[in-house]
């Protein structure tokens, strides 16, 4: 009887053992993610770079968004979220980047300062941003969850970015 005890118990720590090693995740995933940076499908999540032009095409017109690198530390951005011909967003600032989270301070007009997000192709503004981002927007406007996606890299393309009131975005 005592046998049959003990081989049970052997059998329920072999049972245990393996069920542990099966919940573990893998680095099967881990694996097909440097492969896809290494091919060039998708960007290294450890040298993202924001600078350059970003757009978002709609009915409504063109959301732009600029970043031109300035010293080690960050970026002067500006952005144009649009909402017909006279209801939009506008306005230029800073920004921060530590990896896929971008720190953006929005200069001249209010009180505005929120984190991103940054994946290499989107950037995407935050579903709420404070009450004082609002002295950047028209009428009915908001950035709230506006989105960016990269389509031209580097200083001069930023550089090239219009906007309504501010001539260009990014200088």
């Amino acid at each position: 009887m005592k046998a049959r005890w003990l081989l049970l118990l052997l059998l329920a720590g072999c049972d245990a053992q393996e069920n542990t090693s099966r919940n573990e995740p893998d680095n099967a995933g881990a694996a097909l993610e440097r492969l896809a940076v290494e091919k060039g499908l998708i960007p290294d999540p450890e040298s993202l770079s924001l600078e350059g032009r970003f757009e978002t095409q709609s009915e409504l017109g063109t959301d732009k968004f600029c970043a031109v690198a300035e010293g080690d530390a960050g970026y002067r951005v500006g952005f144009l979220s649009v909402y017909g011909p006279e209801s939009k967003c506008e306005g230029q600032g800073t920004a921060t980047q530590e990896g896929d989270s971008v720190r953006i301070v929005l200069e001249g007009k209010g009180n505005c300062s929120f984190a991103a997000s940054y994946d290499g192709i989107v950037l995407r503004f935050p579903g709420e941003v404070p009450k004082g981002c609002a002295t950047y927007c028209s009428a009915n406007a908001s950035m709230s969850g506006t989105r960016y996606y990269f389509v031209d890299p580097g200083a001069e393309a930023a550089r090239r970015t219009l906007g309504r009131e501010i001539e260009r975005l990014c200088r």
